[in-house]
């Protein structure tokens, strides 16, 4: 959305919300026209400053709110992963006891199958 989209469903000046980018609290984007792009979170955020400003929050103590939000979201996604890949690591171990008694055949056909999904897994970590 272009600072003008913003503002209007906001209810703020486009003056307002230019400031709070300025201030550091939100991120935007340029265009290849350099227009700045905001998120649809944006309006979330917006919101969510409108509530705290109320509470007499000065905006230093508003962009620390912010961020520390989005650190406590990071850190449940990695507690998250983790557990997961917690998980994945008992299976495997599991896994690896049952296959110690397979035929030579089996083992080479897993071994294929295994490095085919290793080679996404990896595509997919370096997205990240």
């Amino acid at each position: 959305m272009h600072i003008g989209e913003v503002a209007k469903l906001s209810g703020l000046s486009t003056r307002t919300v230019d400031y709070y980018t300025k201030c550091g609290l939100f991120p935007v984007e340029r265009s290849k026209a350099n227009y700045r792009l905001y998120s649809s979170t944006v309006l979330q955020t917006l919101g969510r400053i409108q509530l705290l400003k109320k509470q007499r929050m000065s905006l230093a103590e508003i962009k620390q709110v912010l961020v520390s939000d989005e650190n406590l979201e990071t850190e449940l996604l990695m507690k998250e992963v983790n557990e997961e890949f917690d998980c994945l690591q008992k299976k495997l171990a599991r896994l690896e006891e049952q296959l110690k008694d397979a035929p030579t055949h089996l083992k080479v056909n897993i071994h294929k199958t295994l490095e085919t999904r290793l080679m996404s897994i990896a595509s997919l970590l370096t997205l990240m």
